[in-house]
């Protein structure tokens, strides 16, 4: 329960055998956990995950929820998603981190954008170790500011530039979408934030107030090795999402996007050792012209992804 009346945040948090980062990850949020609730919710975790949890109790208000029968951690989001009493959630994973102060950011971006459907900031990448090894935001600039749809989708329809633990939402917002895609274990972040973004404005801030920790067993490393399912992952919100942006713009988006899937796909073969031709990749590339290579390289942020991440394999 929270302390001191109703929550003002409800945190989602989907817990699979995670002892070995969620210590820290709780540790991130225990002084700054005033008026929230933190909805855990343990898909019959077999490590020390419920001991570590219970022992923040009288830190931060946790209600821990069992899910033996779920299988992924979309499943585990939405059950912590119909809990949620709070007018405002957001997600927080067991291996990423809150950095100080990001309580306090959220608070003011509620308070100056009452109404948005994505209140989003900066990020870092840590390692397995808590060392930043990068940075992370879609590519929105260097001052906070308030974000329309179009211009919104126009850019997170390349990429999905978001970290998940850098943005909050309505909760009712997102029932309305019946929470995540349960079908899109890669990309079900990315589509949700499609569907809040077509809703309404977005509040942006470039504070870099959370950190998205990368580790050769996190998801999105090691569940790209079906490169097949992976690119079906990556081409469904560019279905689903392409028919809110303005026809005149449509097709110049939608050409940057799958150029930045097919280079995702590519990396990730480089990355498992199932390398593929780079000319098609090179071609697609080619194939936008200036312009279209300036927005991919600008919605993509292509290096900033890529380069901490190929620094795993080392």
């Amino acid at each position: 329960m929270s302390r001191g009346g109703d929550p003002w945040l409800s945190v989602l948090m989907p817990v699979y055998n995670g002892a070995a980062t969620l210590r820290a990850t709780l540790e991130s949020v225990a002084p700054q956990s005033e008026g929230i609730e933190l909805i855990l919710v343990d898909q019959a975790s077999t490590d020390d995950s419920l001991e570590i949890a219970r022992a923040f109790q009288d830190d931060i208000p946790i209600s821990v929820v069992p899910a033996p029968e779920n299988r992924n951690w979309v499943q585990n989001t939405n059950k912590a998603l119909a809990l949620a009493r709070a007018p405002r959630a957001c997600l927080l994973h067991q291996d990423d981190i809150w950095r100080p102060g990001r309580a306090a950011l959220l608070r003011r971006m509620f308070a100056a954008e009452p109404d948005a459907m994505l209140w989003l900031h900066g990020a870092d990448y840590i390692d397995a170790t808590g060392t930043t090894v990068g940075r992370i935001s879609p590519p929105f600039g260097p001052r906070a500011r308030r974000i329309d749809s179009a211009e919104a989708l126009g850019h997170l329809l390349v990429q999905n530039t978001i970290a998940l633990p850098a943005a909050a939402f309505p909760t009712e917002a997102a029932r309305r979408l019946k929470g995540l895609d349960e079908t899109l274990w890669y990309t079900a972040d990315w589509d949700f934030w499609l569907g809040l973004a077509r809703q309404g404005v977005v509040s942006w801030s470039p504070d870099r107030a959370a950190a998205f920790r990368l580790h050769r067993g996190s998801l999105t490393i090691s569940g790209s090795r079906d490169l097949e399912d992976f690119a079906a992952q990556l081409e469904a919100p560019l279905q689903r999402h392409a028919e809110a942006l303005p026809t005149q713009r449509r097709k110049s988006v939608l050409a940057a996007a799958r150029a930045s899937n097919r280079v995702n796909v590519w990396l990730a073969s480089a990355f498992h050792d199932q390398r593929r031709p780079l000319r098609p990749v090179a071609g697609a590339l080619l194939g936008l012209g200036p312009a279209g290579l300036a927005r991919f390289l600008r919605d993509s942020r292509i290096l900033a992804r890529a380069i901490p991440r190929l620094r795993l394999r080392r």
